[in-house]
């Protein structure tokens, strides 16, 4: 009998490191370094979105008001997931859709903001 067949595991092949499904962070970690990189990453796109709201000319402040609330949301979803999902591979990919969601989310809504703004402050001069 030769030895491949002894061992399963040697005969299943290794997974391909490069692709982005076989990433460390989405198969091996607890989910901690999504929530703390969520965190960080909703204080510094709620920064600019309170200054629209607060300190700006209020014409994008709607927006800018509810795009910040949803990036807070998907946080606290993140968060949710976080501490309910038993299922680690699920949890590690419904933590990172948060992120991606997250980002996606506030870069169009800062870019929208700063047009409305734009547009506004055109109209004026």
């Amino acid at each position: 009998m030769n030895e491949q067949s002894e061992n399963p595991a040697q005969n299943e092949p290794r997974p391909d490191p490069m692709k982005m499904i076989n990433q460390p962070a989405l198969q091996q970690s607890k989910g901690t370094i999504w929530i703390v990189m969520g965190g960080l990453f909703m204080l510094m796109s709620v920064i600019p979105f309170g200054a629209l709201v607060f300190l700006g000319s209020g014409r994008s402040a709607p927006l800018a008001l509810t795009v910040g609330i949803v990036v807070i949301a998907l946080y606290v979803a993140m968060l949710v997931v976080r501490f309910t999902v038993d299922q680690q591979k699920l949890r590690l990919r419904v933590l990172a859709i948060c992120m991606l969601s997250m980002a996606g989310i506030a870069l169009i809504g800062i870019w929208v903001c700063s047009l409305i703004e734009n547009a506004g402050a055109a109209s004026v001069a």
